[in-house]
């Protein structure tokens, strides 16, 4: 098995299967399946706990992004139609238009996070 990589639903009901029918230990279906010890006990775990082998999705962590799609469509739209505007200025249309007040890093960050990379300037 990849480290990190996520089992799948039915991988998860053959390590219970594994347990249940076969009465085999955690050290054993580790061996013969490849999956991490520690991950058997923990889909073992799970299922005594809820009774299903489905993955337990967590929520998503941390702050709430500040800008939202409509906010992020905007600056992608205007940085598309304007290619030659400053940080400042996409900072001036978004507040005047969209009504939303964000620094210059944020925006710097979101066109980051949406593919656009900074191009140098030849003086």
């Amino acid at each position: 098995m990849t480290s990190g990589s996520p089992l799948s639903d039915d991988l998860r009901g053959v390590l219970v299967f594994m347990h249940v029918s076969r009465s085999l230990d955690a050290k054993t279906i580790s061996q013969w399946t490849g999956v991490p010890k520690r991950t058997v006990f923990r889909v073992l775990s799970n299922w005594r706990k809820t009774g299903g082998v489905k993955q337990v999705t967590e929520e998503k962590r941390g702050r709430p992004r500040a800008l939202d799609f409509a906010d992020t469509k905007f600056i992608m739209g205007t940085v598309n139609r304007y290619n030659d505007r400053y940080l400042d200025e996409l900072k001036d249309m978004l507040e005047e238009r969209c009504n939303v007040k964000v620094s210059e890093s944020t925006i710097w960050r979101t066109l980051n996070r949406v593919g656009f990379r900074m191009k140098m300037v030849r003086v």
